[in-house]
Parts: C-alpha cells; sequence; structure tokens
C-alpha cells in the first residue's frame, strides 16, 4: 500500500507530514496500541487470532477497555487533552470496537489493517466512517 492509497482511504491525512512502516501482516491495531507485534488481537480466539484468557469473546468497547486497563492505562483522557504519558485511543461505532491508536514518545500512531504502521497522526485524522470516532482515551497514570 503506497503512501497514495493510505491518503485514500484516510483523506484527512493528505498534505500532512507522517511517516509510515514497511507493511506487516503479522497484528493488527490492537495489538499494535499494547506493543505486541506478533500476534493478532480479535475475538474469536483461533488459527491466526489472540484474545487474552479471562476476557468474553466479543468487540464491545467495555470488554476491551477492561483489556487495556489490566496493561495498566487506567487514567481516562478528555478528548483534545494531550497525553503525559503513553496512551491508547478507542474508535468505535456504537458500543463495538473498530480501531485503536497510541501514544508514545510525544506522538499519536497506529496500525492501519493488515498494512502499514502510521506515525505523527493526528486522531482525527484516522476517525473514517469504518473506524467510527474516538470514544475513550486512556493513559497510564503519570508519576
Amino acid at each position: 500500500m503506497s503512501r497514495r492509497d493510505i491518503e485514500l482511504d484516510f483523506p484527512a491525512l493528505v498534505g500532512k507530514d507522517y511517516d509510515i512502516s514497511d507493511e506487516d501482516f503479522n497484528y493488527n491495531c490492537l495489538a499494535y496500541a499494547l506493543g505486541d507485534y506478533h500476534n493478532w488481537w480479535e475475538p474469536p480466539k483461533g488459527e491466526g487470532r489472540y484474545w487474552p484468557p479471562g476476557f468474553t469473546e466479543d468487540v464491545k468497547v467495555q470488554t476491551v477497555e477492561a483489556i487495556i486497563r489490566s496493561f495498566g492505562f487506567t487514567t481516562i483522557l478528555n478528548e483534545g487533552e494531550p497525553p503525559i504519558t503513553d496512551a491508547i485511543a478507542i474508535y468505535a461505532i456504537g458500543d463495538e470496537w473498530q480501531h485503536f491508536a497510541k501514544y508514545s514518545n510525544g506522538a499519536w500512531s497506529s496500525k492501519l489493517g493488515e498494512g502499514h504502521d502510521v506515525s505523527g497522526v493526528n486522531l482525527l485524522d484516522l476517525a473514517i466512517s469504518d473506524y467510527g470516532k474516538v470514544v475513550k482515551i486512556l493513559s497510564r497514570p503519570s508519576e
């Protein structure tokens, strides 16, 4: 997928300065946000999919929020509030999660589907009809 293809899917990125990684089909946006570059996190678990034990196998925001909280992201941020520490944004349509972005090293980034990671993006740049809107931002507590 080229920069042009990405910008066709994410028109808010046109004309913006952002970085693109090589394509990697081994992980998705949730895995990327949680720092797992070897698994595709999506229920139901089975061949080619990972889902952590002890969590309901559904795509409800409430379920994935519990998973993210178990990784230490326990502080809720308001949209537009700049994170001080690592953070994860949950995109949803209704009460079902669709996409995730992470904040680390002073910038937002995300895994786009099966292809590239993009970094140096704005959360609103990724709010497309397939992903919905940001419904929750969780960060690690500041020390």
